[in-house]
């Protein structure tokens, strides 16, 4: 059996996992701004009626972590170029 050299195991691919993709990127993309968008519509719908405006604090605290997600998801897309483009 052939032994290999460091230099075969330093040029060697990174494996990157199946969450770090760009397809799943944007599918998580997706689904962040679609879930900060119902959190917003929850802000607005709490807003309009009164006995529920105590509980705003729940669809923005979505929202907040919606955004999150969403600016970490796109950093990470961006830092890594732009998707699709070769």
């Amino acid at each position: 059996m052939k032994e290999k050299s460091k230099s075969d195991l330093l040029f060697r691919k990174a494996f990157i996992p199946w969450y770090d993709t760009e397809p799943a990127m944007l599918l998580t993309l997706v689904f962040a701004v679609v879930v900060l968008l119902f959190s917003i519509t929850g802000v607005a719908a709490g807003l309009d009626t009164p006995r529920y405006s105590g509980y705003i604090w729940i669809p923005c605290l979505l929202g907040a972590l919606s955004l999150a997600v969403t600016v970490s998801t796109l950093v990470r897309l961006i830092r890594r170029g732009i998707p699709g483009s070769g």
